[in-house]
């Protein structure tokens, strides 16, 4: 399966290249379809929320177009819950991964007034790779959450940072881990934009980085 990690936050652009170069999966960072709301205190923020499901998400596996999709959606559920939700999409249909659990609360980074912790039940879909779950933000960081994967016999998992360079090196190195923990194939993208460090990386079950061909696509 060829799975391309797009950290443009252009996400229609974003999903139309992956396309182009051959992704079967396209994967987008953490609040895929918008601003990283929480990099303040405004609570303009709370405006851009989209009512859950998420109907971007459903663009974005239509723009896909027999491709699947992995993208997170900041929604409201009304009368002021909030909350960061992963998806994965394609041609069986979409389904919402969960909610960010782990909800960053460092300088800079407000998510406790922009949205609450996830509580649903983690869900993978079937892709031609195996079962995926799609796992953002601090969930990335959690070794609960991959224990959760793990569980629903995830052979795969996919996810949308949104980290500045010191928190990016320790994602990654806390990823390549749990990869070789419970023997998955760990695929990461991160924001590149407001001062976000940008990137990706992928990780066979025994943590060694895989590379991507000449169009950053990875095979999996």
């Amino acid at each position: 399966m060829r799975i391309a990690l797009e950290s443009d936050t252009d996400w229609r652009e974003a999903i139309a290249r992956g396309r182009r170069r051959g992704a079967d999966l396209v994967c987008l960072p953490h609040l895929s379809f918008g601003l990283y709301v929480a990099s303040t205190r405004d609570r303009a923020g709370l405006e851009l929320a989209e009512r859950a499901p998420s109907a971007n998400m459903r663009e974005a596996v239509e723009r896909a177009d027999g491709a699947w999709v992995a993208a997170s959606a900041y929604e409201s559920e009304g009368e002021g819950v909030f909350y960061a939700s992963a998806y994965i999409g394609g041609p069986a249909g979409i389904v919402r991964s969960g909610r960010q659990r782990f909800v960053d609360g460092r300088a800079g980074r407000y998510e406790q007034m922009f949205w609450s912790p996830g509580h649903e039940p983690l869900r993978g879909a079937d892709l031609p790779c195996g079962r995926t779950v799609s796992l953002v933000g601090a969930d990335l960081r959690a070794p609960s959450a991959w224990a959760a994967a793990a569980r629903l016999g995830a052979a795969a998992v996919v996810g949308g940072a949104s980290e500045p360079s010191g928190s990016w090196d320790l994602t990654l190195r806390v990823v390549a881990g749990m990869a070789v923990l419970h023997g998955m194939t760990a695929l990461l993208v991160n924001r590149a934009d407001d001062g976000f460090a940008g990137g990706s990386a992928a990780f066979a079950a025994d943590g060694s980085e895989l590379q991507p061909d000449a169009d950053l696509i990875y095979d999996v």
